[in-house]
């Protein structure tokens, strides 16, 4: 008997204890997906940003990346403008308050060091390892080296109104041309805005675009909304290059725990923390 016939044999025998599963009947939302305008099979009239990307860090004018910072490859800094940041004199005093306790070797309101989501705003320009975009129908993800996996929906749903505030918000977008368009909201204030970490409210709204502007680059187009932190509308543009080295292509879960850091003080900051 020869293998392949064995093989169908086999399977044959195994279906008689099968127990016969009836498809239970869809939903009204199964229904009526994908919604009017997806397609399950893609939109040919945008492009595909799917794959492996690496783009910069935020800087400070005229300041060079301290000894291990920076992008893996080399890329220069991005700045956010205008710089110095236009906080109002609330959070002038929040960073007066960070800056002081980090010069005294404590750590405030760093989520990342307590093994926390570093935020959208964080993970969209403090880049220093590759990221994965992945587009598919409806929505494009983007999967970042040690954090969760971010979504915008693109198939046409509005915000919820009910939204909770998040580490990531939630985010919906829609094409025009060669440019995803994006909203983002319900950001939690325990997330900062850079590596510096620089706060923001919980009315922070942020509104951003990502420009294919050729095959292996991506513009990421930020601004920034928050009436309670800062006086003016903060933007900044990181480019994103494409990495099709193998040597890229593994995302590193880099586990938070192996290396956490005690020197981190949240006193007065606790709340709004999601716990996992």
């Amino acid at each position: 008997m020869s293998l392949e016939v064995s093989r169908r044999s086999c399977l044959r025998g195994a279906a008689l204890f099968l127990p016969m599963v009836t498809a239970a009947p869809a939903t009204p939302a199964e229904a009526t997906w994908p919604p009017p305008g997806v397609s399950f099979d893609g939109d040919p009239a945008v492009p595909d940003i799917s794959g492996v990307w690496l783009g910069s860090e935020t800087g400070i004018p005229g300041v060079a990346f301290a000894p291990n910072r920076g992008p893996a490859d080399g890329s220069p800094p991005t700045y956010w403008a205008p710089y110095p940041l236009p906080y109002t004199p609330e959070y002038r005093k929040i960073v007066a308050d960070r800056a002081a306790a980090a010069k005294a070797g404590r750590q405030l309101a760093d989520s990342t060091a307590r093994c926390l989501p570093f935020g959208i705003v964080w993970g969209l320009v403090a880049r220093v390892y590759p990221d994965e975009i992945v587009q598919t129908p409806g929505e494009v993800t983007i999967f970042s080296n040690s954090s969760m996996p971010h979504v915008i929906w693109t198939d046409g749903r509005p915000h919820p109104t009910d939204l909770k505030p998040s580490f990531g918000g939630h985010s919906i977008g829609h094409w025009v041309g060669d440019t995803l368009f994006v909203d983002t909201v319900g950001i939690t204030r325990q997330t900062s805005i850079d590596h510096f970490i620089n706060p923001h409210s919980d009315k922070l709204h942020l509104m951003w675009s990502i420009q294919r502007v050729a095959k292996d680059r991506l513009h990421f187009h930020i601004t920034m909304l928050d009436d309670d932190a800062f006086t003016e509308p903060v933007t900044t543009t990181n480019i994103w290059r494409r990495r099709t080295d193998p040597r890229w292509q593994v995302l590193d879960d880099s586990s938070c725990f192996e290396n956490n850091r005690t020197n981190v003080d949240d006193k007065g900051n606790t709340d709004g923390f999601i716990k996992f």
